[in-house]
């Protein structure tokens, strides 16, 4: 029998993760607790010394990397679980750890769980999550970018980025709370560090994160307008790879 803990701070998600396995992995995971936030689970997974983590990669205060970096060497398996298919699945991936995107379902679930017990039947867990949490210690956390500016390093969460544009030779990264930060980096140089997932350049002058993305105007090119607000041009030949995104 796997001991597992299901770390999310979503109500929601934590009890379709549950029901889950309460309606078909009875008889292979137990769940010994459900927690809400990074703290509870760090004191959860000293308490019951699990063997798999469910555990969501983006949460207020820490987030399913810091729970790694700070759950000390790690004796267990994780799925991690994510409404974001972005550059920080790429991390993911490169451990081989599995992972599931939100709205969770049976199949997904079903395809994890099964690696994850061949794994274990073959002794096979060791490393990948030790190469993960390594990685996270030295700094390498997606979940954050380190942006430098004319006074140093400056530290933001990706999902706090609404937003980036090029001034002469830098950038600015508008942030979430009206916040910005001025970058040394060219914004082609800011784009490469955003590559893919929620990320997109939508003019010259300007690169987005479509998780804040409230609405498009239609036109030649068309306007978006994000989260904060504002309202940025889309260039003509940008426009068909933003509505492919979008669905539109």
């Amino acid at each position: 029998m796997i001991k597992a803990l299901i770390i999310d701070d979503e109500s929601a998600a934590r009890l379709k993760i549950a029901s889950l396995i309460a309606m078909h992995f009875s008889e292979r995971i137990a769940v010994a607790a459900e927690c809400a936030d990074g703290e509870e689970a760090l004191k959860a997974i000293a308490e019951h010394k699990p063997d798999l983590l469910f555990l969501d990669v983006e949460m207020p205060r820490l987030s399913g990397f810091d729970v790694l970096r700070q759950a000390g060497t790690p004796t267990f398996d994780v799925i991690f679980t994510t409404a974001y298919d972005h550059y920080a699945i790429k991390a993911i991936k490169f451990a081989a750890i599995d992972y599931l995107l939100k709205p969770i379902d049976i199949d997904q679930l079903r395809e994890a769980i099964g690696r994850v017990e061949q794994r274990r039947g073959m002794d096979g867990r060791a490393g990948r999550v030790e190469r993960l949490v390594e990685d996270v210690r030295n700094g390498h956390d997606p979940t954050r970018l380190s942006i430098p500016s004319q006074q140093g390093y400056v530290m933001v969460k990706t999902a706090d980025i609404i937003w980036c544009e090029a001034v002469n030779y830098y950038s600015v990264v508008h942030l979430v709370g009206g916040g910005q930060v001025v970058s040394t980096r060219s914004l082609k140089e800011v784009e490469d560090t955003l590559e893919g997932g929620s990320f997109l350049r939508i003019h010259r002058g300007h690169v987005i994160n479509l998780d804040h993305l409230e609405r498009y105007i239609r036109g030649s090119g068309g306007q978006v307008v994000m989260s904060d607000g504002k309202h940025l041009d889309v260039a003509r030949l940008r426009k068909d790879e933003l509505l492919a995104r979008i669905g539109g």
